[in-house]
């Protein structure tokens, strides 16, 4: 009995020194792997629907004037931006702090978000999203809730056996046909014959 006392301590002892090893860094500049990584237009078109105003006409005017045409108009907004954005995510550069981390999606993306506390953003649209950054063993993820049931979850994990940075990513909105999930895969600059 004194001998399974002393091991249930030992492993009291041990489980915290486990559980406090340091988080992956994902710091350094990333390059999309589209072999392995799913086409983000294609995945967007999936969810967002087609390019085009259901039951709409030629003119803002008649589209807008037919009932039940607002959200579609909103949808294919929502659609255009969300195919910008596909476009910028060849690039990744992520700068990873103590408090904070910084991810910058080609030229025009950048993001900030801080561990442990909620914080507010503003989307590309000016609408605000409440963020909360945490880490999940040694995934990190990134939770954004907006207006209007957006809500938008993106997962990163390092994989360092492959050289890789994983990054899954899932978008509900009320103008979504579907929800939008899509998996990033990044080679670091400079691996695998990518030129930093």
């Amino acid at each position: 009995m004194k001998l399974r006392s002393l091991a249930v301590a030992a492993t009291l002892v041990l489980l915290p020194a486990l559980g406090s090893a340091a988080p992956p860094d994902f710091t350094g500049s990333w390059r999309l792997d589209p072999k392995r990584s799913d086409d983000p237009h294609a995945r967007i078109n999936d969810s967002a629907g087609p390019a085009q105003v259901k039951g709409g006409g030629t003119s803002p005017l008649t589209i807008l004037s037919q009932s039940g045409t607002k959200a579609s108009v909103e949808r294919v907004e929502l659609r255009e931006r969300l195919m910008h954005i596909a476009d910028q995510v060849e690039k990744l550069e992520v700068v990873q702090g103590e408090g904070d981390i910084k991810l910058y999606h080609g030229d025009e993306i950048a993001r900030t978000f801080y561990f442990g506390r909620e914080h507010i953003r503003e989307d590309s649209q000016g609408g605000k999203l409440k963020c909360n950054l945490r880490w999940e063993g040694t995934e990190l993820v990134l939770d954004e809730k907006g207006e209007r049931g957006r809500h938008v979850v993106e997962r990163f994990k390092l994989d360092a056996a492959q050289g890789v940075l994983v990054e899954d990513f899932h978008m509900e909105d009320r103008l979504l046909e579907k929800p939008l999930d899509l998996r990033l895969v990044y080679v670091r600059e400079g691996a695998d014959g990518l030129k930093p």
